[in-house]
Formats: C-alpha cells, structure tokens, sequence
C-alpha cells in the first residue's frame, strides 16, 4: 500500500507542478504529452497518439479537440483510411513543445536533484517495472 499510495500521490504532485507552469496556454500535462508525442512522430494517427500515451480515446479525443480549438494541432483525414484522422503541429505547437521541453528539464532537475546516478538508476528501473503491470 505504502509504493502505491506513494506513486499515486507523485503523479497528481507532479501533473499539479506542471500544470501551474502552463500558464495561459491550457495545455497542461497531458496536452504536453500529446505534443511531445507529435514533435517526435509528425502527421501521427489519432490512435497512435492515444497508445503512446497509455490513455482511452473519449479521453484523448476531447484533449485534442482542445488543442486543436487552441491552435497547436490540427486534424486532417488519414489519405489512406478515410475513418482514420492524423495530426501535426502547428507553429504555435512547436512553440508550445519548446517551452513544455524547459518546463520538463526544469521538472526533472527538481525531482533528481540530491539524488545519486544509482539512486536514479534503481528509482527508473522500478517505475518501469511499475508500467509493465
């Protein structure tokens, strides 16, 4: 109970921390996620977006309706499958990512900062080991 209650109570404390650094933006944690996935993997299907990000798709689909309507992606039919909708972004969208980029190095200088590179070592093998449940 203690490492789940614990994990649980990280992730809200970190989606907060990231959130209040959003500024106006709206875009959040799980916005920031989306356009991370994009600036790695332009023109990426909807579907994909939603597995990279471990969400469900009602649950994407509004968050990127909300970016879409902020002007950081837009949506364009798949040429191939026309059930199937891609994303890019747009110049404000990479503008956002660059900023979501320092927000995160920020981010992580805070959470390692008096830990050892062993320490970090064991801290990332466990949350992987977490995500594989």
């Amino acid at each position: 109970m203690r490492l789940v209650f614990a994990l649980l109570s990280a992730e809200r404390s970190i989606r907060r921390w990231i959130d209040a650094r959003a500024g106006d933006s709206g875009i959040g944690a799980a916005g920031a996620g989306v356009l991370f996935h994009l600036a790695a993997h332009d023109d990426a299907l909807v579907g994909d977006v939603t597995a990279a990000l471990g969400a469900s798709a009602s649950g994407v689909s509004g968050l990127i309706s909300r970016l879409e309507k902020g002007g950081f992606v837009v949506k364009s039919p798949d040429p191939a499958d026309a059930r199937a909708v891609r994303l890019r972004l747009t110049p404000l969208g990479h503008e956002a990512v660059a900023t979501a980029r320092v927000v995160v190095r920020d981010l992580n200088a805070h959470l390692t900062d008096g830990f050892t590179e062993e320490e970090l070592r064991t801290v990332e093998r466990w949350l992987v080991h977490a995500g594989t449940i």
